[in-house]
């Protein structure tokens, strides 16, 4: 019997320059190949060979990373007793270096990885967060942050890049945080209903995207997307309060749809809508 082998690509309008395959109980060989992109593959379960330019070759095995750089020479050869399952992430080079630059704090022309295979438990994580926000859905904001969480870690992490911190602990610089997070918090409680993106909260605020998320996060323990979240439901409650139906609500809010609304509302508040309207 043939083993199982699935193949499925994600392409988001919210993230132009990412694509992301998952491929399932692969016992496909990919021959001598190249990318104009950056690519980074990650192991969810068995193991495959991948042959460098030199015929050096590396067992990339479950919970680790691949990384790829544009133009290197690579091959992908499944291991027969343990059949990969693994999830691919192609990112444009015009994009890597401009984190690059937000995160050095200066132009970065070509970042590069420095190994093929790496072991690194939070960098995976992120990046299966953010492959999860893509193939469930998720609001805009949240797919951008997951997206420059991962490849911020792999860039300090995987590419010999040094972040600059986020703030100096000098007063002015202490004030200015405060004022991004003041920003970002205004920005937010006065889209309720919009798709906010990462993009719009650094332009409103002066500060890189990697910083932003660095910043907003030291100061209140949550995420911009959360936080954003957070204000909907509580406009929500308020609405429903006022005689909106459930249905009326989600739509003013910006939730997709009843369920998304629903399943919200119940992880801030504890009851669901009909709950909360019924006492």
């Amino acid at each position: 019997m043939q083993p199982s082998h699935d193949v499925r690509f994600w392409r988001d309008a919210d993230l132009p320059d990412l694509e992301v395959k998952r491929v399932v109980r692969s016992s496909h060989s990919y021959p001598r190949h190249t990318h104009d992109t950056y690519v980074v593959g990650a192991m969810e379960e068995g193991a495959s060979y991948c042959l460098g330019a030199t015929r050096s070759s590396a067992v990339v095995a479950a919970g680790q990373l691949c990384l790829i750089n544009p133009g290197q020479v690579h091959t992908g050869e499944p291991l027969r007793d343990a059949l990969p399952t693994f999830r691919m992430f192609y990112v444009e080079q015009a994009w890597v270096r401009r984190l690059a630059s937000e995160l050095t704090g200066r132009d970065a022309h070509e970042p590069e990885f420095d190994a093929i295979v790496r072991a690194d438990r939070e960098m995976l994580d992120a990046f299966m967060l953010c492959s999860h926000a893509i193939m469930r859905g998720a609001e805009r904001l949240a797919k951008e942050s997951a997206m420059v969480r991962a490849f911020s870690l792999l860039l300090t992490r995987g590419a010999a890049l040094r972040a600059e911190p986020a703030l100096r602990r000098s007063p002015a610089s202490r004030h200015a945080g405060h004022m991004a997070v003041l920003r970002v918090r205004e920005h937010l409680s006065a889209h309720l209903g919009g798709n906010v993106s990462l993009e719009d909260l650094a332009g409103a605020t002066g500060l890189s995207r990697y910083h932003l998320l660095r910043v907003f996060r030291s100061a209140t323990g949550m995420t911009p997307h959360a936080y954003h979240l957070q204000l909907r439901v509580e406009k929500a409650k308020h609405l429903l309060r006022s005689g909106w139906t459930p249905a009326e609500a989600a739509a003013d809010t910006g939730f997709a749809d009843q369920s998304h609304f629903t399943n919200t509302f119940r992880r801030f508040v504890g009851a669901t809508p009909g709950q909360y309207l019924n006492g």
